[in-house]
């Protein structure tokens, strides 16, 4: 059954993916590398600390775009309160982003072994003891944030952008 979930959910990212990005599709929101802003620059402190709060301090770094608009995932699957997904591009390359926020006082065993992964590994296995089913991820520093961050870029700026993306969300609140 978790299999047959996981097949579910791998073809509705990939057709949500492809029609986003096909030919005459809509335009995902982007931003570019030369953009971002000097994390002690912003206050984090400023924002609540939950996920709109985290998603909020992101924008206002300059690495999501003001107008993104994010899905909501199905956060239960590993143990978290909530969770969105987040389609843009920096420079030209398309970044997939999942934010996830963890209830740290309620960890029910999902939420526990997933962090502990993220926090052991730098990457968290979904659905199934497959190998197929392992994606890289972040814990941020107070245990309450899980980001997963594709870019296949090659490109340095991107990847210093990534960094900078990541090191925002390990620190928000910590």
């Amino acid at each position: 059954m978790k299999k047959f979930i996981l097949f579910v959910l791998t073809a509705a990212l990939t057709l949500s993916f492809t029609g986003c990005l096909g030919s005459g599709g809509p335009q995902l929101p982007g931003v570019n590398t030369a953009e971002g802003k000097d994390l002690k620059k912003v206050d984090a402190s400023k924002y609540n600390n939950d996920l709109e709060g985290l998603e909020k301090y992101l924008k206002d770094l300059n690495y999501l775009p003001e107008e993104i608009q994010s899905t909501d995932m199905m956060s239960d699957v590993i143990g978290a309160k909530s969770g969105d997904r987040l389609n843009f591009t920096v420079d030209n390359s398309v970044v997939y982003v999942e934010l996830y926020e963890y209830d740290t006082d309620n960890m029910n065993k999902d939420a526990q072994r997933v962090t502990s992964e993220a926090k052991k590994d730098g990457q968290i296995k979904v659905l199934s003891d497959d190998d197929n089913a392992i994606f890289p991820a972040t814990l941020s520093s107070n245990g309450k944030y899980l980001l997963m961050y594709t870019d296949n870029s090659t490109n340095e700026g991107n990847a210093t952008r990534k960094k900078n993306f990541t090191d925002a969300v390990k620190n928000f609140h910590k």
